[in-house]
């Protein structure tokens, strides 16, 4: 059964009441009300129950004439039994397929039907289902399927369906008067494609339309040639049966019952943030349906737009909705535009050459030859002196086309004055269309701007006549992420930054914390932080509709991948599988997501080593890991690179201070002119707290293994002791300044003195850290006498880079930092002779989390500096 329309709760009216239908063609006003139901809506007993109360609401206020399609599935089913039947099934079986289909919804009914509504109904499926099995036994036998019996045997459908509708309405007293297509609404040309005669049918209607029936029932779908025969509407054609009888009824209204709650600002299979529209005019919805909104056929608008008829789309599945108005006086969206359009399949064929330059008859001979050979264009893109022209057909006419304009100008070719004739396949339309295009500045640059923001070519550009709609023709592997971005800009929806987050330990934890807490609030800035990947080191979870992530550790844990069971790649590896960055990229290629972000909370630098590759992948990349910013400086400048040529951005503030604003605050000093003389900084929470209790009296021992416990240290509260991790961040900073600096050149001190033999287990280490006790009361003794005190600091000066236990005297802007604290002192042009100093918690999972956090949202606010 479908389920809601994902677009319904949200109105592209901004809060506007929805319209009832205008004045000029009220209720009241007219007689007759059409509903027109689609297959899902008719799809089974229990919906059409639904269908006929609805029709009986309706009956209390207009006589009511109900259009019906064929039941979900079946017309499929019959075009298919036509194909089988030739390929050896047996007419009978197919047919006998058929009934069951029908008497079994029958069934459903039947012990609310009264005898003669159920009698009549089982006759007719019966009659229905003879005359399907001796067509399909014809074409079984002349090896052929003619127009005309196809017409035939695909109407069964529709007739079927409202032999079901007939008898439920008949059982609820509501008097329902049959209408056969045949005889009332009229259509000539391709059996298979006809073209409605609307004068005729309104003659042929003018008795039900002077009469007194209270409810009529109408198959859709097909018409009469007039003489008995069958044709078609066309696939989809239902709606327009429905139009058309509004049309010949001088109808107060044409309803559109279907599956989904509105027509909506986008597709929201493509766009989850789409609106519902309340209310559009006819133009616009004619603009919508030609360039591929699937809710209303092409063609349904002309008729009841000719009479000025409006047209309602609403769902059966949830009736209380008004849906969508169409009209003949919609107000204009307030953002100027009324939705986009994305259509697929399309190919590109262009007509260019020197020797058209100036020729009066071009375009003319170009559109003769693709008339002739029967193909119908899309979209046309033409230079105005005539020496090129594009237009997009349907992909399957393609190379037709190519060939009518290889044929049309054969001479041109011959004399190469043209040249060779190109097709280009693979591509889509995407659309924006809306009234209000007329009177909005700027929605063309702001269209074309959204989509280079995404990396989006355009191979061609039109725009209508009447300026309701601005076309783009893109590589149709990137209409949907042109789509996204496209319909975010223009209607302002929240930005979508779709993030990969890559380790779940204490930062991570803590992140996918924040995001939780904060989800509200940041979509209410205009940004949504959406979770579609969560990974440890052994399993990658990827859910490209999102992850909730209060949830998502739990779920990544509960979902550990089990060896040689990973999905494959590309949009298939949704779901659960190892921990593969090669697997991520793939994911990423095929889902082509607008703004990804890979988000690595781990320490290991195999997982940094893979950046370079992300970032080309299209990923901008934050990263809470230092690994890839304190190896080799080849592979730094690298990096840098790779990120300039992909136009994605490499963010690392908490490499240096965790939350502090370190790294920012130096890039704005420096693009601001200013040039930093020497950096000083307490860059270790954990040897910022052992330093801060020994200048409280504890002994070195008894302040280690506080710290340990207090989660500042590594598990191994060697490698914080060892000062790697301080070099690693001076590193980091000497870079930013402009220095050419090796990992080997920096200087590192450890903060344990030399010779100590800091080896064994980590349990053995600690029991002989009380040897150093008092080596270091000594020494802050010594210090405490002139007033200094011990921390452990990094040093740029000079061109050099240090790292190590260092005096500091009571005047210094380190002197105060201890407890844990972190603190950096930037010595400049401007800041001297007193130094800019950032100080605060530099440790711990919490503001290690904000600032990554942080980081990820700046690139939002990047998009559109």
């Amino acid at each position: 059964m479908p389920q809601p329309h994902p677009a319904a709760a949200r109105s592209a009216a901004e809060g506007r009441p929805v319209p009832a239908e205008r004045a000029a063609a009220s209720p009241r006003s007219r007689a007759v009300r059409v509903m027109k139901f689609g297959g899902t809506s008719v799809g089974n007993a229990a919906r059409m129950r639904v269908v006929v109360e609805l029709v009986a609401e309706a009956l209390a206020e207009q006589r009511v004439c109900l259009v019906a399609s064929a039941m979900s599935g079946v017309t499929n089913e019959l075009f298919a039994a036509l194909a089988s039947v030739r390929e050896g099934r047996t007419a009978r079986e197919l047919a006998a397929a058929f009934r069951a289909r029908h008497e079994q919804e029958l069934a459903a009914l039947e012990g609310e039907l009264e005898a003669g509504a159920l009698a009549e109904a089982r006759a007719t499926l019966s009659a229905l289902a003879d005359e399907l099995e001796r067509l399909l036994q014809g074409v079984a036998l002349l090896g052929e399927t003619p127009p005309s019996t196809v017409a035939r045997v695909t109407s069964f459908g529709e007739r079927a369906s409202c032999a079901l509708l007939h008898a439920l309405a008949r059982t609820r007293g509501l008097a329902p008067v049959f209408l056969d297509p045949l005889e009332r609404v009229l259509a000539s040309g391709d059996r298979l494609e006809a073209v409605p005669d609307l004068v005729r049918t309104k003659e042929r209607f003018a008795e039900v339309r002077e009469g007194s029936a209270a409810l009529t029932i109408l198959p859709g779908f097909f018409a009469g040639d007039g003489k008995g025969g069958t044709s078609l509407l066309g696939r989809g054609g239902s709606d327009w049966s429905a139009a058309i009888a509004a049309h010949a009824l001088d109808a107060a209204l044409c309803e559109i019952w279907t599956d989904v709650e509105a027509v909506c600002s986008a597709d929201p299979r493509l766009v989850p943030d789409a609106r519902a529209i309340a209310e559009m005019s006819f133009e616009e919805a004619m603009e919508l349906s030609y360039f591929g909104a699937k809710v209303l056929h092409p063609k349904t608008i002309q008729p009841a737009r000719e009479l000025g008829i409006p047209v309602r789309v609403r769902s059966s599945f949830a009736a209380h909705n008004p849906g969508t108005l169409v009209s003949r006086d919609a107000a204009p969206d307030p953002h100027g535009v009324r939705a986009l359009t994305l259509l697929g399949d399309v190919a590109l064929i262009e007509l260019s050459g020197a020797g058209l330059v100036g020729v009066p008859g071009v375009a003319s001979r170009a559109f003769a030859a693709l008339a002739e050979a029967g193909v119908s264009v899309i979209l046309i893109s033409q230079a105005s002196s005539e020496c090129a022209i594009s237009v997009c057909v349907a992909a399957k006419d393609g190379e037709r086309s190519a060939a009518a304009f290889e044929r049309a100008f054969a001479l041109e070719r011959r004399l190469a004055q043209v040249d060779p004739i190109v097709c280009r396949r693979g591509l889509s339309i995407l659309s924006v269309v809306g009234d209000g295009l007329r009177s909005r500045v700027g929605a063309a640059g702001t269209f074309f701007d959204a989509l280079a923001e995404v990396g989006v070519n355009v191979v061609a550009i039109a725009q209508s006549a009447n300026e309701r709609s601005i076309s783009a023709v893109v590589p149709g592997a990137d209409g949907p992420r042109g789509l996204r971005h496209t319909h975010q800009r223009l209607f302002e929806t929240p930005e979508v930054l779709e993030l990969y987050v890559y380790g779940v330990g204490g930062v991570g934890r803590a992140l996918l914390e924040q995001l939780a807490a904060q989800r509200a609030r940041l979509i209410g800035r205009g940004v949504e932080l959406r979770l579609v990947g969560v990974a440890n080191s052994r399993t990658l979870l990827l859910a490209p509709q999102g992850l909730e992530p209060a949830g998502a550790r739990e779920r990544l844990l509960a979902s550990a991948a089990t060896p040689g069971a990973a999905p494959p790649l590309g949009a298939g590896s949704a779901g659960a599988g190892p921990s593969d960055v090669a697997r991520l990229v793939a994911h990423v290629q095929a889902e082509r997501p607008v703004a990804p972000v890979f988000v690595d909370c781990t320490a290991d630098g195999d997982v940094a080593a893979h950046y370079g590759t992300l970032l080309d992948a299209g990923l901008h990349v934050v990263a809470a890991n230092k690994h890839a910013n304190s190896g080799a400086l080849a592979a730094w400048r690298e990096l840098r690179r790779r990120a300039r040529r992909s136009r994605r951005r490499f963010l690392y503030e908490t490499n240096v201070g965790a939350g502090l604003p370190v790294i920012g605050t130096l890039r704005t000093l420096i693009e601001a002119g200013d040039r930093v003389l020497a950096i000083e900084g307490v860059l270790s929470g954990s040897l910022s707290y052992v330093a801060g209790r020994l200048e409280e009296g504890a002994r070195f021992s008894q302040a280690v293994r506080e710290a340990l416990a207090k989660g500042f240290t590594e598990p191994d509260p060697r490698d914080d002791l060892s000062g790697r991790d301080v070099g690693r961040k001076v590193l980091i900073l000497a870079r930013e300044i402009g220095l050419a600096l090796e990992p080997g050149e920096v200087a590192v001190e450890g903060f344990l003195p030399a010779g100590f033999d800091a080896g064994g287990s980590v349990e053995r280490f600690l029991e002989r850290t009380a040897e150093l006790d008092a080596h270091y009361a000594a020494r802050l003794q010594e210090l405490s006498a002139r007033g200094a005190v011990l921390r452990f600091v990094g040093r740029i000066a000079d061109g050099r880079a240090t790292a190590g236990l260092v005096a500091i005297e009571r005047d210094h802007p380190l002197y105060t930092i201890r407890g844990g604290e972190n603190a950096l002192s930037f010595l400049t042009e401007h800041y001297s002779p007193r130094p800019l100093v950032i100080r605060g918690y530099g440790a711990g999972a919490q503001v290690t989390a904000a600032g990554v956090l942080a980081d990820v949202l700046s690139l939002a606010r990047w998009k559109h500096a």
